[in-house]
């Protein structure tokens, strides 16, 4: 048993991270899939091509679900998906970054909830105000 990776994104935003995290890596550790949500997908169409992504993946598998942004049609879509889930262990984390990808890439042998913190960790650790003008203040 391990962890499968879903990420739900606006248009090619997690396409376009899942790749680069990849090529950074070589290869990816994990299982993945990507559903890129265009505006003109509502949360019913979301949610059958999520979940169909999902039957994809090993059935002994948890999954990872990381989205955008949280409280957006991709979000929506993925607390569906918990929330008419019978079968396996789900985690939700919105806000995806390259280093939480990289994060999770590099800790793929993790279970979902440590899997999840360490995505977390790597989200939070990699954001800083570089240099602070006054342009910063405006």
């Amino acid at each position: 048993m391990g962890v499968s990776l879903l990420l739900i994104t606006h248009d090619n935003v997690g396409s376009s991270l899942l790749d680069t995290a990849t090529n950074m890596m070589a290869v990816s550790p994990l299982s993945c899939k990507n559903l890129a949500v265009t505006k003109s997908m509502d949360i019913e169409q979301g949610y059958t091509q999520a979940h169909q992504l999902c039957s994809q993946f090993n059935k002994d598998d948890d999954i990872l679900i990381i989205t955008d942004m949280y409280g957006s049609t991709p979000s929506n879509i993925a607390a569906k998906l918990v929330e008419h889930n019978r079968s396996q262990q789900l985690c939700i984390i919105t806000g995806i970054n390259l280093p939480m990808l990289v994060k999770i890439m590099n800790y793929a042998h993790l279970g979902l909830s440590e899997l999840a913190e360490k995505a977390c960790s790597g989200a939070r650790d990699s954001i800083f105000i570089v240099e602070q003008t006054d342009h910063c203040h405006k």
